[in-house]
């Protein structure tokens, strides 16, 4: 179980005490930080609407090992 940066909650969603006012967990990198999710693509919870997983070893936007372009990432390449 994740808890939120911001108040420590394990809760998803709105959040009073977080600069975006959404809870953003610190996760690893098999888990969205704003919505909990093992999936890559389109998050409704994210501030650009792009899942985002925890740092590891995989691209934090798309999930591949990979360096380089990402098309899913906001920057366009690959974020580990």
């Amino acid at each position: 179980m994740s808890n939120c940066k911001f108040c420590g909650s394990t809760a998803f969603g709105s959040c009073n005490r977080s600069p975006l006012r959404i809870h953003q967990h610190n996760t690893d990198e098999n888990h969205c930080q704003f919505c909990g999710s093992t999936s890559y693509g389109p998050c409704n919870s994210s501030p650009h609407r792009r899942h985002e997983h925890g740092s590891g070893t995989k691209c934090k936007f798309c999930g591949s090992t990979s360096y380089g372009s990402c098309n899913l990432s906001p920057i366009s390449i690959h974020e580990h």
